[in-house]
């Protein structure tokens, strides 16, 4: 994998190769270039690369940079082709499909999506590894009856009706984690599955993960670089840079975003109490990236000293919205999970992007009004965008606790 960045360190353009050393010396023969191509190489100031364990994942590794960083030689070399993407259909037993510009055939809205990939070679050559490891199935209606694929073992029986809704969701899960390359994490998830259907003594099951860990194996094993495995390659060399980036790339995968969509104001906020008493909400913001202590705020919430972390979250929200002259934020985090995701939507009246970060493990919740359902994104340790989200967290939490602390001292000496 290897990539162009010009003197304001912007990535021009991605691109993968077998053998680097050729295709960089291709780009030295300048009178066999397109304009477009000579335009590239004359603007680029420097190249960077990283080696990757197999070429499956390098096409990932391509499609998710290609799509967080926009390049914009990727888009002009392209002569003008669609490009095509992988959509994980929002359905009760999602189907796997693929589509141009991100239209998704039937009308059906969008789970997942994942590209935009160069070619169609290349997406069938990812679904062709993909379908005997996560037996997807798109049979549009439920028939009972088997599908072909399900004689073929390339279908889990959802059209047969043999696979609860939520065992099938775990395979689409398992899945989309593949798609983004983060096969280490997948069999980590498997092999824990495997182990507690072991001892559950469901050993048909049991057998089924593990040869689905070893199909993981077999198509990644090439050459491992890496303990965590797939992190994204930071393109950039300004940290808080590539940070938006990739949260606009998390972001994106659940919430319907613009391609220039700023995030350059983020609001993070907590709820600190002991039993109800003393509760304080924190606010704390990060501008470009950068956290910044001159804008946090903080709320002595006033809606009684009962234990109710979704009331008082309400509260910190309601309060929040009177003050437009603090700003509007692009995105705001709420600490907790789907409870305070659902407060912090009943009262949250701007149209601004919402979400919520729960612990252990890490994920990030959002809330689909059309479906009225919930997806979540795992962070992971090496991502930018986790780190930036926990920096968030773990100050508006600290931030909470500390006035929380105040309060409750004033108490006592009172």
């Amino acid at each position: 994998m290897y990539w162009f960045l010009d003197q304001d360190s912007n990535v021009l353009y991605v691109g993968k190769a077998k053998n680097l050393k050729n295709r960089l010396t291709s780009y030295t023969r300048l009178r066999q270039h397109s304009a477009k191509t000579l335009q590239l190489v004359t603007t680029a100031t420097e190249v960077k690369y990283k080696e990757l364990s197999s070429e499956l994942e390098a096409l990932l590794v391509e499609a998710e940079l290609i799509r967080s960083h926009q390049p914009k030689y990727n888009i002009l070399l392209k002569d003008d082709k669609s490009p095509l993407y992988i959509v994980i259909t929002n359905e009760q037993f999602p189907r796997v499909l693929t589509a141009r510009k991100l239209h998704v055939p039937y009308r059906v809205p969008a789970k997942y999506t994942f590209g935009p990939f160069p070619s169609a070679a290349q997406v069938r050559y990812v679904l062709k590894v993909a379908r005997p490891i996560f037996t997807w199935c798109n049979e549009l209606k439920k028939t009972g009856k088997p599908c072909f694929y399900v004689h073929l073992q390339l279908c889990s029986g959802a059209c047969a009706g043999t696979i609860s809704p939520e065992e099938y969701d775990l395979i689409i899960n398992h899945l989309a984690e593949f798609l983004r390359g983060k096969t280490h994490e997948v069999i980590k998830q498997m092999s824990s599955e495997m182990r507690i259907a072991s001892e559950q003594q469901q050993y048909e099951k049991a057998a089924t993960l593990r040869d689905q860990i070893q199909m993981i194996v077999n198509v990644t094993k090439e050459k491992r670089w890496s303990p965590a495995d797939l992190h994204l390659p930071q393109l950039m060399q300004k940290e808080a840079e590539e940070m938006m980036i990739q949260l606009w790339r998390m972001i994106s995968r659940h919430i319907t975003l613009p391609k220039q969509y700023p995030l350059n104001r983020i609001e993070a906020y907590d709820i600190s109490n002991t039993q109800g008493t003393n509760p304080t909400a924190s606010m704390v913001v990060a501008v470009d990236g950068v956290v910044k202590p001159s804008e946090y705020r903080l709320f002595n919430i006033r809606s009684g000293e009962t234990p109710n972390d979704y009331g008082m979250m309400k509260e910190a929200l309601i309060r929040r919205q009177k003050h437009q002259e603090w700003g509007t934020p692009n995105l705001v985090v709420l600490d907790g999970g789907k409870g305070q995701l659902r407060a912090g939507l009943s009262v949250w009246s701007w149209s601004v992007p919402i979400c919520a970060l729960a612990k252990e493990p890490d994920r990030l919740f959002f809330y689909h009004p059309e479906t009225k359902t919930y997806t979540f994104e795992r962070l992971n340790n090496g991502d930018p965008a986790a780190l930036l989200l926990r920096r968030l967290r773990d100050e508006a939490h600290r931030f909470a606790k500390k006035q929380h602390a105040r309060r409750r001292t004033a108490a006592v000496i009172k």
